[in-house]
C-alpha cells in the first residue's frame, strides 16, 4: 500500500575511504558495515583507525543537505507491504558521495523490514559486524559514489515491511559528501534518523490492483502511458513529479467506476533527463511508480 508521497530533509553517514589504496577502493564500493550511527554502532570517521581521521560529523537535524523521499504522506507501513525509498544529498561542488542506511525496530533495535535493490550498478546490500551481524544495510556501489549531477547524490531503493506490526520503526542512515580528494582527509559526514510507524486507517488497494499499475513511456509520441485497474468506484488524480518533489504534470481529480484504464500525460514540453515520480492518489493515499526519463 502506498500513499501521497511526502519529501523529508534530512542527513545521513557515509561511507569511508582510507589512505591504503585497497581499503580505499573497497570503501569506495560501499560503507563500513555498522557505522550509520544507529544504536550501537560508530560513523565512517571512527569505524577504524585512518578511516576519514579529520572528517566534520554534523547531526543534520534542520535538514541542509540531504533529502528521503518516503512513499507514504504519514510516514506510516503496512505489514509486508513495499515502499521506495530515494535518498538524496546536495552540497555545493561535490562530485563523489557516499551512503549507507538501516532500518531497526525502535523496541530492541534489531533489523526491520527487508531492502530491495532497484539500481543494482549503483547500490547493494551489506551485513553488519561483529554483534550487530544480523542487521542489513544498503549503501552505495563503486559507479554509485559518482553524483548524478555535480552537487548532487541520489540513490533509490525498495524497503518491505516486516511480516507483522512491530512498532515504530527508525531509519537511520550516513552519507559522506567528500572532497574528492583521494586520503581520508576533508570529507563532511552527516547523520540523521526518520522515524516511521504503523499505519491504522485503510488500504489504497480497497480501489486499485498496485501489481497492474503501469507507466510507459512513449518517445515518439512524447508521451506518458499509465496502465490500471479500478476495484471500484473512486475519485482519483494522477500528477508526475520531478525528483525533488516539484509538479511538472497534473491530470485533474475525476470519478471513475470500476474497469481498466489507460491515462495518456502530454510530455511535449521541455522536460529534462532524470529520475520522476507518477502519482495515482485516491482519498488521500498514493500509489507511486518511478520512471527515468533519457
Amino acid at each position: 500500500m502506498m500513499r501521497k508521497s511526502h519529501i523529508i530533509r534530512l542527513t545521513f553517514v557515509t561511507l569511508c575511504s582510507c589512505i591504503v589504496f585497497s581499503s580505499f577502493m573497497l570503501k569506495s564500493s560501499g560503507m563500513h558495515p555498522s557505522s550509520t550511527g544507529a544504536p550501537g554502532e560508530t560513523s565512517c570517521a571512527n569505524a577504524q583507525i585512518g578511516c576519514h581521521s579529520d572528517a566534520s560529523i554534523t547531526n543534520d537535524n534542520t535538514h541542509i543537505v540531504n533529502t528521503l523521499i518516503y512513499s507514504t504522506a504519514d510516514s506510516s507501513y503496512v505489514p509486508g507491504q513495499t515502499y521506495t525509498v530515494t535518498l538524496q544529498a546536495q552540497k555545493p561542488g561535490m562530485t563523489k558521495v557516499g551512503f549507507g542506511i538501516v532500518a531497526l525496530r525502535n523496541s530492541n533495535n534489531t533489523n526491520s523490514g527487508s531492502w530491495g535493490i532497484t539500481e543494482a550498478a549503483r547500490t547493494h546490500t551489506i551485513s553488519g559486524t561483529g554483534g550487530l551481524s544480523s542487521r542489513r544495510y544498503v549503501t552505495h556501489n563503486i559507479t554509485g559514489n559518482q553524483t548524478i549531477s555535480i552537487g548532487l547524490g541520489q540513490w533509490s531503493f525498495n524497503w518491505t515491511a516486516p511480516a507483522t506490526d512491530v512498532g515504530n520503526i527508525t531509519f537511520y542512515y550516513a552519507t559522506n559528501c567528500t572532497n574528492n580528494s583521494g586520503d581520508e582527509m576533508g570529507d563532511a559526514i552527516f547523520l540523521s534518523s526518520f522515524q516511521i510507524h504503523p499505519y491504522s486507517g485503510n488500504s489504497i488497494h480497497e480501489w486499485i490492483k498496485e501489481g497492474d499499475f503501469q507507466a510507459i513511456l512513449n518517445p515518439s509520441l512524447n508521451e506518458l502511458v499509465l496502465h490500471y485497474e479500478l476495484i471500484k468506484e473512486c475519485e482519483l488524480s494522477v500528477n508526475l513529479f520531478d525528483a525533488q518533489g516539484k509538479i511538472i504534470k497534473r491530470v485533474d481529480s475525476s470519478k471513475r467506476t470500476r474497469g481498466i484504464y489507460s491515462d495518456r500525460i502530454d510530455l511535449s514540453q521541455d522536460i529534462n533527463t532524470g529520475i520522476y515520480f507518477v502519482h495515482i492518489s485516491i482519498n488521500d493515499q498514493t500509489l507511486t511508480k518511478k520512471i527515468m526519463i533519457q
